[in-house]
């Protein structure tokens, strides 16, 4: 300490004012006192050296400071932490005395000063190495742990705009803790890592408070073998600050860190072996930050010794007078290259290490060890596989796989078939009172995920909506804002609104609203055997049933193997004169050839027959003729099959139709609501139906919100809707549930307004990942299918459909007698019609249209008509071509 005394007390007093002289500014730590000494004590300096140190107290800092200036110190150096060199920098560049610094690494510092040089590279530097870390492993979630102090908080800040701006990185946390006390809040530090469920904490805070956090964090859990901790330089640069009487922890080993690559150049070897021989028992001496400083007592001594510097007489009194040569020292300094211990030593212009390098290190054992580098120009490399904690070599995910040992709170209220309360039970504290689909997906979530709960009803009852007075959220969403709950676990919609002050799940449903009512009577669809078709389809059966009538007649009539077709080809063929004049060859009935013979035997395929058959097979029927040509043939047969095809669709599709229609007059939409007076609604309010219904564009349906009565609660909904005249507008599919089996309860239109239902989160909760990936495995695997399911069948209800299908009434099949009635009566309008016609084609024998229709038909005989030539002129009765009488007529 002699050595110490006459530096600071005799040296000042006799130094040359325009002598170059180096002026050093440190802490009191002990070793880190012992060590400087030794160093300059073999450094062998040319230049005289003002050495002062201070206790860390604002006031002595400002006392130690004025000294140094007014010992006419050419330029200082310092090792101290960001926050101090960053003061110091200011006040000494306020004077024009440049700054060089052998442990500040925050990259603001020349924002106060530009005469500052520095030894380490930039922080600027350092977040780059540890963001191509984190993306290595893939660790993408992150909270960041920072110590209060410049280079804490200019650290976090570097460090998240980077993250930020790789845009693939979920800042879980950045928390900050108070450096300025003697002990740090560890509680509320570690309570909101915990919560946060992250494993990846990146530690860029002080040295001194680091042992302490490390400490606390390993008790509590948060440095088990899922978790991630990479620590920054001065941690990973300062490894003896981590030392219990010399000795490290065992939870340290698997720490990662980011420091400055300080190398070991030729001289080194020669300087340790020096050092040890000239100190013994000085093994732990030498560290990055001790070779710095001697490198930078070197430098400056080597640059400084060589100048002729002006005068320079400052004081602290005498006000900011800047010093002329400062510049020339600070050019002087940036603009030499240097080769010291730790190898090459080179500036750029503004003062920062050219060239930074960092290794990424590893703890094992009882020290660091270098795993990989990063440098700008060539990115990160990994040269050894790392070790994480609990010598583990396999990579952490980064991501929490449970909730092991965390207990939620669950947001809950009645809303069968999702959640509900047993029958008998009076205890809603407790678990068991609670049933439902969404107790049974928490069940499974619980054991899946091994977190413990409990149930929280609201004090409100409500689900959560914006009141319109107050403009404040209140129910589930509310308890959820004001971190009551954890989680809501009703099927909570999911909308705009609620969306911007809560998160939700993965959906688990699709919901929507929908207007139900109950039935003011019933209506009989006796009509019902046209129904399982509809007017097109049966338009599209006439259709074709007319085309295909005329392809069989085509075919019968030009086939040369059909009826009329075979007739013409007969005659183009037969040799005989009577064909060749195309005369009938019958000899007193007897057929003397094939035309006489095709005549005799083959009926007429006519056009009214080919329509007989092919609407007979409709119905299951045959006509008289069939086609005898192949041709015909086949496209009746493909008729036939398309006649059975149609009867078998036509028959499953009655069943459908064979049940009871409920009346709901003429109310088709629930937007006729407010232009009718039959009936009243309603809907619940705070509920995702009143938002939806407020909030939309359409001027219609927030005159059916404002209108509405709003219920208290959803029962009450369905207590006045069973009631009668009453529309209550809910979501689907709770209302089918509730009302299942009461028949008379039917839906008004279609349902509107679809959305999503999901369980409800805090605003970024960090449990939404692993419930997400939960929620969409189950369904997934049909699990919540499964249970909704099991929850309908428990219902006690029957089905609309057995209760009404199978006993139909006399009132029921009305339609079918009306059918046959119509029938009949139309077949009484084709007898006249037949008639009719008859005597209009004969009514030249008659004085009038009358007598001719009665005459007749008074001639219509079992099995052939009577011959009423002497009346109606000659008409051919006989059907045996061989007694025919050929008309004379």
């Amino acid at each position: 300490m002699l050595f110490l005394i006459w530096l600071i007390t005799i040296l000042p007093c006799h130094i040359d004012t325009t002598q170059p002289t180096m002026g050093i500014f440190t802490g009191t730590n002990s070793l880190e006192t012992t060590v400087f000494q030794n160093l300059l004590e073999i450094a062998e300096l040319d230049t005289p050296v003002v050495w002062l140190q201070h206790d860390g107290t604002i006031r002595d800092q400002a006392s130690v400071v004025c000294q140094l200036l007014e010992s006419n110190i050419s330029v200082v150096i310092n090792k101290g932490s960001s926050d101090e060199t960053d003061s110091f920098a200011r006040y000494f560049g306020g004077y024009g005395i440049p700054l060089l610094s052998v442990s500040a690494t925050i990259s603001q510092l020349r924002r106060g000063s530009s005469r500052i040089i520095t030894m380490p590279p930039s922080d600027y530097y350092q977040v780059q190495a540890i963001t191509q870390l984190l993306k290595k492993y893939g660790w993408k979630e992150v909270t960041l742990l920072a110590s209060n102090d410049a280079y804490g908080i200019n650290g976090i800040v570097d460090l998240q705009r980077m993250l930020l701006k790789e845009g693939d990185f979920d800042l879980k946390n950045i928390l900050i803790f108070d450096t300025y006390t003697e002990s740090v809040d560890l509680e509320d530090l570690f309570a909101s890592i915990r919560a946060s469920l992250d494993r990846v904490i990146v530690y860029f805070g002080s040295v001194t408070h680091a042992r302490d956090i490390m400490e606390e964090a390993h008790r509590i859990g948060l440095m088990g073998e899922e978790f991630v901790w990479i620590v920054s330089d001065a941690v990973a640069g300062n490894i003896n600050e981590l030392a219990y009487n010399g000795a490290y922890r065992s939870y340290y080993q698997g720490l990662l860190g980011v420091r400055p690559q300080i190398t070991r150049s030729h001289l080194y070897n020669e300087f340790h072996d020096n050092y040890t021989t000239r100190f013994p028992d000085s093994a732990n001496h030498l560290t990055d930050y001790a070779l710095l400083f001697y490198d930078a007592v070197k430098l400056t001594d080597n640059v400084i010794s060589k100048l002729s510097l002006p005068e320079q007489n400052l004081s602290c009194d005498a006000g900011n007078v800047s010093w002329s040569g400062g510049g020339e020292v600070f050019e002087a300094i940036t603009e030499t290259q240097y080769t010291g211990v730790t190898g090459n030593i080179e500036f750029m212009e503004d003062g920062q290490i050219a060239d930074g390098v960092f290794d990424i290190v590893n703890f094992i054992g009882n020290t660091f060890v270098a795993v990989g580098s990063w440098s700008e120009g060539g990115g990160l490399q990994i040269t050894k596989t790392p070790v994480f904690f609990n010598d583990s070599q396999s990579s952490p995910s980064g991501v929490a796989n449970t909730l092991d040992g965390m207990h939620l709170r669950l947001g809950i209220l009645p809303d069968m078939p999702f959640t509900g309360i047993r029958n008998g039970c009076n205890d809603v504290t407790s678990n068991s009172c609670f049933t439902g689909i969404n107790i049974e997906i928490m069940e499974l979530m619980a054991e899946r995920l091994q977190f413990t709960y409990h149930f929280v009803m609201p004090e409100d009852g409500k689900f959560g909506g914006l009141d319109p007075v107050t403009n404040q959220w209140n129910g589930l969403v509310r308890d959820l804002m004001d971190n009551n709950t954890d989680m809501v676990v009703v099927s909570l919609s999911n909308n705009a609104a609620r969306k911007n002050v809560i998160d939700f799940t993965y959906p688990m449903f699709d919901g929507g609203l929908a207007a139900y009512v109950k039935s003011s009577g019933i209506q009989r669809d006796i009509f019902f055997f046209f129904r399982p078709f509809e007017e097109s389809v049966w338009a599209t059966i006439l259709g074709i049933c007319l085309v295909v009538s005329g392809g069989i007649y085509i075919f019968s009539r030009f086939s040369p193997f059909g009826s009329q077709g075979g007739q013409k080809y007969a005659r183009n063929t037969c040799k005989c004169e009577n064909c060749s004049n195309a005369t009938s060859t019958a000899d007193h009935g007897k057929a003397v050839c094939l035309v006489d013979t095709l005549d005799a035997c083959d009926p007429q395929l006519s056009l009214q027959e080919s329509l007989w058959l092919t609407s007979s097979a409709l119905v299951g029927g045959g006509g008289d003729v069939l086609p005898r040509s192949l041709s015909g043939r086949v496209l009746l047969l493909t008729w036939w099959f398309f006649s059975l095809l149609l009867s078998t669709l036509y028959t499953a599709n009655m069943a459908a139709f064979l049940t009871l229609n409920y009346r709901l007059t003429d109310l088709k939409s629930p937007l006729q609501l407010p232009t009718q007076t039959v009936y009243s609604w309603g809907l619940v309010g705070s509920t995702n139906v009143q938002t939806l219904l407020a909030s939309n564009s359409k001027t219609e349906y927030r005159v059916l919100e404002e209108d509405a009565i709003k219920l208290d609660s959803i029962d009450e909904g369905y207590g006045r809707l069973r009631e009668g005249g009453f529309v209550f507008i809910h979501e689907i599919p709770a209302v089918g549930y509730a009302t299942k089996g009461e028949c008379d309860i039917v839906q008004v239109g279609n349902s509107f307004q679809p959305f999503d239902l999901a369980f409800g989160l805090r605003k970024n909760s960090p449990f939404k990942n692993l419930i997400d990936t939960f929620m969409l495995e189950i369904r997934e695997k049909g699990v919540i299918d499964g249970l909704w399911a099991k929850y309908e069948s428990q219902k006690v209800a029957s089905s609309c459909l057995q209760m009404k299908s199978l006993t139909m009434d006399l009132v029921s099949l009305s339609g079918l007698f009306y059918a046959i009635g119509i029938g009949a009566f139309v077949s009484a309008l084709c007898l006249l019609a037949e008639c009719l016609y008859i005597s209009v084609k004969h009514r030249k024998n008659y004085n009038n249209v009358l007598g001719s229709m009665t005459d007749v038909c008074s001639a219509v005989l079992p099995g052939r008509l009577r011959d009423v030539s002497g009346v109606a002129g000659s008409v051919v009765v006989e059907r045996n071509p061989a007694h025919a009488e050929p008309n004379q007529d």
